[in-house]
């Protein structure tokens, strides 16, 4: 009975490494798409890097939203942002809504890197033991060509784990620190922006004047009224 037990477990687990070897080949194609999209983003931003900074820069010392945003040749979030708000640049709705969209698709973008960061070692571990059990068997039976073939398939699924989980886990630090600080950039110009748009509605840039209590708005009437009474008597 454990014999047969055994052998239906042997051959499920055989039967696993054909899709093992299949999902491994997939998450290594995303791999190499990524880092080549990597590639290609950190050309583009190094090209308009100085002029993003730049406006950075004059946004923080004046503490006043521009326009001129709207002008700058921008990648990433920044441009999507850009472009997402241009037809509505004077609704602060819109912008927070659209930094809530972006985050989201931060949010999906880094899921499926974290998916390659933990399943692809699992996967060339799998890949790695289920040859062991034939390659044992040729050793026994003196098989070294069988030996030798399963061996090369339990090492190359386990430099192919192993390269899927590096390249997902490089690629996931180095997008999250992009998107991360784009997102902090486009949040503080958002509240630049809304700030301005309260300033403005106030008139003249002054800040939001404060209710008036029932003492302020008796003090300056009760005030005009009581220098003539104190003349009158003087006189």
């Amino acid at each position: 009975m454990t014999d047969r037990i055994v052998d239906i477990l042997f051959q499920i687990s055989t039967g696993l490494l054909a899709p093992t070897l299949v999902v491994l080949l997939i998450l290594m194609g995303g791999i190499l798409l990524l880092l080549g999209g990597i590639t290609r983003e950190f050309l583009d931003r190094r090209v308009h890097l100085q002029t993003w900074r730049a406006f950075l820069a004059r946004a923080r010392s004046t503490g006043a939203w521009d326009e001129g945003f709207y002008d700058l040749r921008l990648v990433g979030y920044p441009a999507r942002f850009q472009a997402r708000t241009r037809d509505a640049r004077h609704n602060p709705l819109v912008a927070r809504k659209c930094l809530e969209d972006l985050e989201l698709d931060m949010a999906r973008r880094m899921a499926w890197l974290t998916f390659a960061i933990r399943v692809g070692p699992m996967l060339g571990l799998v890949g790695t033991l289920v040859p062991l059990g034939p390659a044992l068997m040729g050793l026994a039976a003196g098989d070294i060509q069988s030996l030798s073939g399963n061996l090369v398939i339990a090492f190359t699924t386990t430099v192919f784990g192993i390269l899927v989980g590096g390249g997902a886990f490089t690629g996931n630090l180095i997008r999250r620190a992009w998107y991360e600080q784009d997102l902090s950039d486009l949040e503080y110009l958002a509240d630049l922006r809304e700030h301005g748009a309260r300033l403005g509605s106030n008139g003249e840039g002054h800040p939001t004047s404060l209710p008036l209590g029932p003492a302020s708005v008796g003090a300056g009437p009760r005030a005009g009224h009581e220098a003539p009474r104190a003349g009158g008597r003087h006189a």
